[in-house]
Order: C-alpha cells, then structure tokens, then sequence
C-alpha cells in the first residue's frame, strides 16, 4: 500500500470524482482509469485558477 504522503496532493477529490463520473456513466467496468483520468483533468482544471490568482474562466455563451 503507498503511502498517503506520496499520493497526488488532490488524490481524496480526485478519488471521490471519479466515482462520481463512474456511477454518472452506469457503472461500466473496466474503465476505472478513463474515469481516474477524467476526474484528474477536472479536479486541476478547477484548481488552477485559484493557484494561479487568476479569475475563473467565464462562461461565453449569449442567452
């Protein structure tokens, strides 16, 4: 078992997204890595603008 000092500093969110996207998915087996990486990529990309300062990105869509 690996150490929880060495895990990605986001591993709990990341871990609880991906579940989350796999029971949005029907629980389909075998994609447990689609969906750890697709949690990766959501779970940093809301990050990012807080760890940049920056604002979060704005939604463009005209109504």
């Amino acid at each position: 078992m690996s150490d929880q000092k060495d895990e990605h500093p986001q591993a709990a969110r990341i871990r609880e997204r991906a579940y989350m996207i796999w029971e949005r998915d029907g629980r389909p087996d075998g994609h447990a890595l689609l969906h750890w990486v697709k949690a990766r990529e959501e779970v940093e990309a809301e990050a990012q603008p807080a760890a940049s300062g920056g604002a979060p990105a704005r939604n463009n869509t005209a109504g």
